[in-house]
């Protein structure tokens, strides 16, 4: 028993909190996507980033201006969705930069993860080559997600005036009596 304890002491083994099967090619990559497109970050969301207590698999929502689309994608701006950290397999995407995206459908958005294929569209060669001219988006959208997060804060606050008042009016029937 010492004997083990020593070597699991002494002699610890490297850990990763992300562990990914390498991407397949550019074309099975394409395959396997709900969506591939390229385009440039023009807004992230981090509803959590106030949070005294944050979690590298926090989600991130993040707007794209879509330039150019080979699957899945017709719209000028989508929202995906990935973790706070590459620690927990999330893309780290960075404001005003552009990608090429491979993105899945999953809880009712597109997803993007570190395993993907996803990468600045400056190291992309490969990828743009093997998957040729994209398409233009075809919809012309804009993406308002503030005011789409700003939405639960009312509904948040219009419960707890309602509970309030509740609690109010139970509380004068009672001192009436």
């Amino acid at each position: 028993m010492m004997i083990f304890g020593f070597f699991l002491t002494f002699l610890p083994t490297n850990s990763y909190a992300c562990s990914c099967v390498l991407p397949g090619t550019p074309e099975e990559e394409l395959e396997e996507s709900t969506a591939v497109f390229s385009g440039k970050v023009v807004e992230m969301i981090d509803k959590d980033k106030n949070n005294l207590i944050q979690s590298s698999a926090d989600p991130i929502a993040v707007v794209l201006e879509v330039e150019e689309t080979w699957k899945g994608m017709d719209k000028s701006e989508v929202v995906v969705h990935t973790k706070r950290s590459s620690a927990s397999c999330g893309y780290e995407f960075s404001l005003n930069k552009d990608y090429i995206v491979y993105a899945n459908e999953g809880d009712g958005g597109l997803h993007v993860s570190l395993c993907s294929r996803t990468a600045l569209l400056s190291g992309a060669d490969e990828d743009l080559k093997a998957l040729d001219e994209g398409e233009k988006p075809k919809e012309e959208v804009s993406v308002d997600l503030i005011n789409a997060y700003n939405y639960s804060v009312y509904i948040y606050l219009a419960v707890t005036v309602v509970l309030l008042v509740g609690v109010y009016f139970i509380i004068a029937r009672r001192s009436k009596s």
